[in-house]
Formats: C-alpha cells, sequence, structure tokens
C-alpha cells in the first residue's frame, strides 16, 4: 500500500519485503498461473510498481498488469523504474477509498495487494471480497501486519509502545477504522468455507544490526503514532523510550522483527 507514503520509503523497504514475502505462497500462485495464455493482474495500492517487479519474472508470458494507485508523484516515479520491465503494465490513477468498484472493468484474473488490508475498514474489506467474487479472480495479500513487534535487546518501555501503536492502526487511514492487526483474520474468516483454496503463511520483517536505516525510518514512525494516541503523561516515557531505542539501533547494537502475514486464496480451477 502506498498512498500517504513517499517513494523514497517504498524504495527503502523494498527488499525487505522482498526478502519477507512467502516464497511458499508464492510458488503455489506461479504453479496456479502456469499454462494460462494471459493473465490480468490487478494491484491495489501498487506504489512505484514494488509487487510488478518482485513478480514478474516468475509468472510467465501473457502478462498484463493495472497498477492502481492515487498519489501522482508515485506514479510518475513508478512508469521510470518500470521503463525497462518485460511485462505490459499500465497506471490507473484511482481513489481505492471512493471508487473500487470501478475497477469491475478490468476483468482480473488475480487481484493483489502489499501492505493495504491492514489499513481498511471492515466495509471496504467486503467491497473487496465482492469484486473479488464477480471477477471469480484470485486474491493475494502480502504484508499485512498482525500487530508482532519485537524490539531486541528487550526494553521495558517496549510493551507500551507496541500497545499504544496498535491502537493507531485501528485509527481511519481513509476507509473508516481501520482493522490493524485483525486484517488477515478477517479476510481469512470472509472467505472459510468458498470454494477454492485458501493458504496464509508469516512474511515478517526480520531487521539485524545492520539495518539500520529501515530500523530509524520504523523508530520515528512508531514514536509518531504512539504520542498521537498517549495521554499527555505518557509521552516524556514514550520520548525516553525513542532515545533509548535510537542509541542501540545507532550503535548497531538492535535488532527487530516486524510481524506479517500472506494470504492467497485461489478459486477453482
Amino acid at each position: 500500500m502506498s498512498e500517504g507514503f513517499s517513494a523514497d520509503w517504498l524504495d527503502l523497504r523494498e527488499p525487505y519485503d522482498a526478502a519477507a514475502c512467502s516464497s511458499f505462497l508464492r510458488d503455489h500462485l506461479v504453479a496456479w498461473c502456469h499454462g494460462r495464455e494471459t493473465l490480468r493482474i490487478v494491484d491495489l495500492g501498487a506504489g512505484t510498481g514494488a509487487q510488478l517487479r518482485r513478480l514478474s519474472p516468475r509468472l510467465g508470458t501473457g502478462q498484463h498488469w493495472i497498477l492502481v494507485e492515487h498519489d501522482p508523484a508515485l506514479i510518475a516515479a513508478g512508469g521510470a523504474r518500470l521503463a525497462a520491465v518485460g511485462v505490459s503494465w499500465r497506471y490507473r490513477c484511482l481513489d481505492l477509498a471512493r471508487d473500487l468498484e470501478a475497477l469491475a472493468t478490468e476483468r482480473a484474473d488475480l487481484i493483489a495487494a502489499s501492505a493495504l488490508i491492514d489499513l481498511v475498514a471492515a466495509p471496504w474489506l467486503g467491497r473487496l471480497l465482492a469484486l473479488r467474487a464477480a471477477a471469480g479472480a484470485a486474491l493475494y495479500l502480502t504484508l499485512c501486519y498482525d500487530g508482532r513487534m519485537v524490539w531486541e535487546p528487550a526494553d521495558p518501555g517496549d510493551a507500551e509502545i507496541a500497545a499504544l501503536v496498535d491502537r493507531h492502526q485501528r485509527t481511519d487511514k481513509g476507509f473508516g477504522p481501520a482493522l490493524g492487526p485483525e486484517a488477515a483474520a478477517s479476510v481469512r474468516e470472509a472467505l472459510a468455507g468458498l470454494p477454492g483454496e485458501l493458504l496464509t503463511e508469516r512474511s515478517d520483517w526480520r531487521l539485524g544490526e545492520g539495518d539500520a536505516a529501515i530500523q530509524t525510518a520504523l523508530l520515528a514512525g512508531y514514536l509518531e503514532a504512539a504520542a498521537a494516541i498517549a495521554a499527555p503523561a505518557a509521552r516524556r516515557r514514550i520520548a525516553a523510550w525513542g532515545e533509548r531505542r535510537a542509541r542501540l539501533v545507532a550503535s548497531r547494537r538492535s535488532r527487530l522483527t516486524v510481524g506479517h502475514l500472506d494470504l492467497l486464496f485461489l478459486p477453482p480451477g
């Protein structure tokens, strides 16, 4: 998911996303796509096209990607990054919160989204699943944040910050009150019992001592989210926690696991 995020942040996280995504689910999707003469992929919140770059070399011939993005700056950046990609693609500038149903005209075989579903509300998720059902499409959702945040070495303030970030995750991100860490479970519940195959795998970011740049960026985001939710009396504790964590990151003594889940639904046939 890209709306509200910069191209620099998307570039920073791209290699970590690629390393984290479940190879088992990816290979299962590749096998499902094998032998198709054409494959129309609608990528929601496509940003600069990272998911296309990640998947297209594995999906064979006949691909056509519709990259759905609302931010003109990211569309321009993505166009430059995708100029040499050897598959058919085009951007579609669209407000996903308001105009999701307009994508029915794209006749998708596969609907994909990365780092999106935890930002949306339950009614919007219902709209997405209705769109998928009408198209008879497969659904591939990667890097859904599930609420796990484990810093090493541990700090007494970690639990408080994690709880505040969790609360912030559930605030409105433009789609209504967000599902946050419950998103993947909500998708599984909605799809359970439908004909087809439903699979879920972990896709955690595992950031080591050498991954200081992304840890620094995440730390800044967590501090901002926690401060936005916390009572005024807690803000001094939050700032002190951030200073302790920043020293560990700067001295290359910090490790961080951020929990994500990937989900794949393959319709019959």
